[in-house]
């Protein structure tokens, strides 16, 4: 017996005949009424499916607020925006730190469609922040948003609907869902001239020949969010953290498969195709892409660094040696201190891209260990 989300997704392929990959993506992750992100009540923490680094440590949070209380000397009326806020974990221990050091934005704005997550979010950042919580703002888009401070999207740009596509006798094709007899199916398609050309910027203009058969990502919803991103930054900086490369490392000879991933109940698979709209879809990002999309808009890369690299140059090491831990609870901090730093957890998988626009602030940040040299 088929669900929602299947049901409607094989009536628009019956009237359609197939639909692209993204547009499969976004419809099992945010119909409205059916997507995995606005209808499932569990999705983040160990009863979800997967666990974010503001999950997992508070301490995420606090490193991030450091860079606001750098910047916040040369802002009018400062201000965040945090894209996608999870389950509220990123904004609580942001403000939380921020108000310890007296430095609370103006407004803290949080884009979420969602409306079973914002109901969440409120709920927990009231409990949290009773006398501040007129500070707080949700809203559904960023129409008319103007922000002086500090953009967040973490794990946000790997959410994004993407497109796939793979090399067949030396042609360029594009992913799309087909149907037959109920059941889902992959059909092929010559990409347009549009796409090919998208596929090497994303390439970075490097020399990246891919061999037959060869499969992956090329997000074409990137353009749009940096853009929109660029339009309501007036003054400030751009923190993009997520799993991912730069595009040499993204079009890996060995990595003929892509890169797209589903998650259920903590538990990793390839197939798209299977527990529709009770699963995480996710790409991995190819950061060298944002960072040439960037050029057409008025942001500054200033960084590209490993999550890890990130963390300590914003003092989490200090951060962690502050806290006063009883003995039990000192391991446990420890532990998710490395979940969040060691190579083989989040602290080199996940990278951060810093761009930076009308602000002249030498950044905490992106002090040491910056690689923008790999993008």
């Amino acid at each position: 017996m088929k669900n929602h989300i299947e049901e409607y997704l094989l009536n628009k392929i019956e009237l359609n005949q197939k639909i692209l990959f993204s547009e499969f993506m976004n419809l099992s992750l945010y119909h409205p009424d059916y997507g995995y992100y606005t209808n499932k009540s569990n999705i983040f923490g160990d009863q979800g499916d997967f666990i974010t680094s503001p999950i997992t440590s508070s301490m995420f949070g606090e490193c991030i607020s450091n860079e606001f209380i750098n910047i916040i000397r040369s802002l009018k009326k400062p201000s965040i925006l945090e894209l996608g806020g999870g389950d509220g974990s990123l904004a609580i221990s942001m403000c939380k730190h921020l108000k310890k050091n007296k430095s609370l934005p103006d407004k803290y704005i949080i884009l979420e469609i969602s409306e079973n997550l914002i109901n969440y979010q409120k709920e927990r950042v009231k409990k949290e922040f009773p006398n501040d919580y007129n500070i707080f703002k949700w809203i559904t888009n960023l129409e008319d948003i103007k922000i002086n401070g500090l953009v967040i999207a973490n794990e946000f740009f790997d959410a994004l609907p993407t497109e796939r596509f793979r090399i067949n006798n030396s042609k360029l094709e594009t992913l799309y869902i087909e149907s037959n007899n109920q059941s889902f199916n992959y059909t092929w398609d010559e990409s347009s001239d549009d796409f090919a050309n998208e596929l090497s910027r994303a390439k970075n203009n490097h020399n990246i020949d891919f061999s037959d058969g060869y499969v992956s990502e090329l997000n074409l919803n990137n353009s749009k969010w940096i853009k929109a991103i660029d339009k309501c930054i007036e003054s400030g900086v751009l923190f993009v953290i997520d799993y991912g490369y730069a595009s040499k490392e993204y079009f890996l000879h060995d990595r003929s498969d892509g890169t797209l991933v589903c998650i259920h109940e903590h538990k990793s698979n390839f197939d798209p195709l299977s527990n529709i709209g009770n699963q995480d879809i996710s790409s991995f990002v190819n950061f060298s892409h944002l960072k040439n999309l960037s050029l057409n808009t008025d942001l500054t890369v200033s960084g590209f660094l490993p999550q890890s690299s990130f963390l300590i140059n914003l003092n989490i090491l200090d951060i962690h040696q502050s806290k006063n831990y009883g003995d039990d609870e000192a391991l446990i901090e420890s532990n998710k201190l490395k979940n969040i730093l060691l190579p083989n957890t989040m602290g080199e998988l996940f990278k951060v891209l810093v761009m930076q626009k009308n602000i002249d602030v030498e950044l905490k940040s992106t002090k040491e260990f910056n690689q923008m040299h790999k993008l």
